[in-house]
């Protein structure tokens, strides 16, 4: 069964409006009517029985309005990306700039970042730059990390996750958020270093995080803080 359309409409300082869709849709494994507020995706879903109707899922939730409405006073205003926008690439702050002739593709010189081309694509290219650029400095910390463990691993994929920053597989493919391109460079290299980590420690037990501590040199207290904090800024970026 399709989901369809609600929605949480939030007014923030300065006039602005965001629109929240809720996703209602029915569960197999659901027991319970549940409401999960994903601030990430910057959406709101309810999974529902099949012996529970649309309508009792509904009053569910109007029930739960104000509660829902608190989590998403965290959801951060939307930063749609256009010539003028400022932006943080790989700890540097970088001034969006459209030149729709100049046929370059996107590049940065200076405190810029040069966009040709189309303007209705100059979001798709700066991201698509994004990652091209966060993947080489994942890939560049992976080897120097993997190098001080003196551990072996597999392929490097940058994905669009929500409900995590990365990822170490069995086999040792590791796999990181884009987005963390827009966060500084002390929390790339501890999620890259907490990753590469569980290359030797497939856990979160005490010899884990010693092994994390050994080859990450920056404040991990720090860097977790940072997420908590700033994590879901990250998205903010369209």
């Amino acid at each position: 069964m399709k989901p369809f359309e609600y929605s949480f409409v939030i007014k923030k300082d300065g006039g602005i409006v965001q629109v929240i869709p809720v996703e209602f849709v029915k569960s197999f494994s659901a027991k319970s009517i549940k409401i999960t507020p994903n601030l990430a995706k910057q959406v709101v879903k309810v999974s529902y029985p099949f012996f529970v109707s649309r309508s009792k899922a509904v009053d569910f939730l109007e029930i739960k309005k104000d509660w829902v409405s608190k989590q998403l006073e965290k959801v951060p205003d939307k930063i749609i990306i256009c010539d003028g926008t400022e932006i943080s690439l790989l700890g540097k702050k970088y001034k969006i700039s459209h030149i729709p002739n100049a046929r370059r593709g996107v590049w940065i010189e200076g405190d810029y970042i040069f966009v040709s081309g189309d303007k209705a694509f100059l979001g798709r290219r700066v991201k698509d730059f994004a990652k091209a650029e966060i993947k080489k400095y994942f890939c560049k910390r992976v080897k120097y990390y993997a190098s001080v463990l003196k551990v072996e691993f597999g392929k490097i994929a940058v994905k669009d996750t929500t409900s995590r920053w990365g990822s170490c597989a069995s086999n040792g493919n590791l796999s990181f958020s884009w987005r963390l391109a827009f966060a500084p460079l002390f929390v790339i290299d501890y999620i890259v270093a907490h990753e590469v980590s569980h290359l030797a420690e497939l856990n979160h037990s005490y010899r884990f995080w010693r092994v994390v501590k050994q080859i990450y040199d920056g404040d991990v207290e720090k860097a977790q803080k940072w997420l908590s904090r700033n994590g879901l800024s990250l998205y903010a970026i369209e």
